[in-house]
């Protein structure tokens, strides 16, 4: 197998389609901490040889790359996800026909609505600009908007003018129609949030940056990111119009991947085409490793701003649609690594027996520490019962590619999560014997564990 970051792009078989749209930046459109680079899934797709009339899926679809990527290789594809903000990015960047006459006409009424606000919040409290007012001389009415900040809102994601500022474009946005072309502006809305106009930093976890705390220059920021895609889309208008991209047809769906095929089955137009005839020929993803990596924290901004994420239920909505993962998204009800009797796979008992005695050694009874065994058990009880979905889902002879990583995160006890979970899709669920090639290192997030490997595991669905 090549390592993705070696292949060479011009042996790809479906190189007339990418070459064309080489300088076409959509993945940029809106980008997620975690997301892995579109070079994974252009190198699979040769390995695999993946054809064009062929399906590919990916359960873990994040903010679209490998639905993108597939759309840009001529190749169908279903992408997943469990997070609102993820699936509106992946569906924003996979749809190629929007109306861009309709789309520049109401971005220039936006943006002429919301400059003379924008200033007149930058004037508050400013003696000098308050002199001057607004561009006409009137003063704007705020008394429509709602500043008050969500109570999700992480403190001092957001500094007071952005805070309003953003409040007010999503006033104006949810007033627009529901269709595709306001799905560019929440897109649009939603990428700026965190770092351009908040105070967020990653590192890889969101935390608040005080450096960059004060008044933004939300309406030019906003206004380059529309800019930037309307170019794009233009760009690849073009190139179909010209005959000279054939792209693959796209869909994206909200599901939790342990029932991915039960909601495909019913929910799914592509899969249950005369095309497809409700089998997946190929899987390509990224899932999350046991490791302290809150999702729903990181795309906290993302989610408020979409309306879904105004209370601790709605959070817990989309943490109990996840893989378990980490221990923020643990429950008491949480019980799969009893259904599936997890622990008689001797590598997870191993792990679990291992934390055990260190919780009993250290007399941990509280704290985050407590719940490190539940997570390996859950989670790999949960990647368990997906690999059945997906089992159930694909032709035979039909590949699964998983971008993995194996974790130290937890008391430095490790975790070969692509081992593992090869041994369950092999042993417990019918795959052929699995490979895991190493994809690449990675800087360990303790500085007690060196670094650790990230593999990409295959497994096939036996003829």
């Amino acid at each position: 197998m090549n390592t993705p970051q070696n292949a060479d792009a011009d042996n790809l078989k479906h190189q007339s389609n990418i070459g064309r749209l080489d300088d076409v930046d959509i993945h940029d459109w809106y980008r997620f901490v975690y997301a892995y680079s579109d070079r994974v899934i252009t190198s699979l797709v040769d390995e695999f040889d993946i054809e064009q009339d062929d399906l590919l899926i990916d359960p873990f679809n994040g903010t679209g790359t490998t639905t993108l990527a597939a759309k840009k290789l001529g190749i169908d594809s279903i992408g997943t996800d469990t997070s609102p903000a993820s699936v509106l990015s992946a569906r924003c960047k996979t749809n190629w026909d929007v109306d861009l006459d309709e789309f520049r006409s109401r971005r220039s009424e936006l943006l002429s609505t919301l400059q003379p606000i924008f200033k007149q919040i930058s004037s508050q409290g400013n003696t000098t600009l308050d002199s001057f007012g607004s561009s006409d001389g009137d003063e704007v009415d705020l008394s429509q908007y709602d500043f008050t900040e969500p109570k999700k809102t992480p403190k001092g994601w957001l500094s007071e003018k952005p805070l309003k500022k953003m409040e007010v474009l999503k006033y104006h946005v949810e007033e627009m129609p529901d269709n595709d072309v306001t799905d560019l502006f929440r897109l649009a809305m939603i990428a700026i949030l965190p770092e351009d106009v908040g105070n967020v930093r990653f590192g890889p976890e969101a935390t608040r940056d005080r450096k960059q705390e004060g008044d933004k220059d939300v309406f030019t920021i906003l206004k380059n990111k529309l800019q930037e895609i309307e170019d794009d889309l233009e760009s690849v208008q073009q190139a179909m119009a010209a005959g000279e991209v054939d792209p693959g047809e796209a869909e994206i769906l909200r599901a939790d991947a342990r029932k991915l095929a039960d909601t495909l089955r019913e929910e799914s137009e592509l899969l249950n085409s005369d095309k497809h005839e409700g089998e997946v020929d190929y899987l390509i993803t990224s899932p999350p490793y046991p490791a302290e990596h809150d999702y729903t924290r990181n795309q906290r901004l993302e989610l408020i701003w979409l309306n879904a994420a105004d209370d601790n239920k709605d959070l817990q909505k989309i943490k109990k649609a996840n893989i378990r993962s980490h221990t923020k998204n643990i429950y008491v009800a949480d019980d799969e690594g009893e259904q599936v009797n997890i622990r008689e796979n001797d590598r997870v008992d191993s792990i679990v027996a291992e934390m055990e005695r260190i919780i009993e050694e250290e007399d941990i009874s509280h704290g985050f520490g407590k719940y490190y065994p539940r997570v390996i058990e859950e989670y790999f009880a949960g990647m368990q019962h997906h690999f059945e979905q997906v089992y159930d889902l694909l032709a035979p002879g039909g590949k699964a590619a998983y971008v993995v990583g194996d974790s130290g995160s937890y008391w430095q006890v490790e975790v070969e999560t692509a081992k593992i979970l090869g041994e369950l899709a092999q042993n417990r669920v019918g795959f052929e014997e699995p490979e895991v090639n190493l994809w690449r290192n990675m800087a360990a997030t303790t500085a007690d564990y060196d670094d650790i490997e990230e593999n990409v595991l295959i497994l096939t669905k036996p003829e």
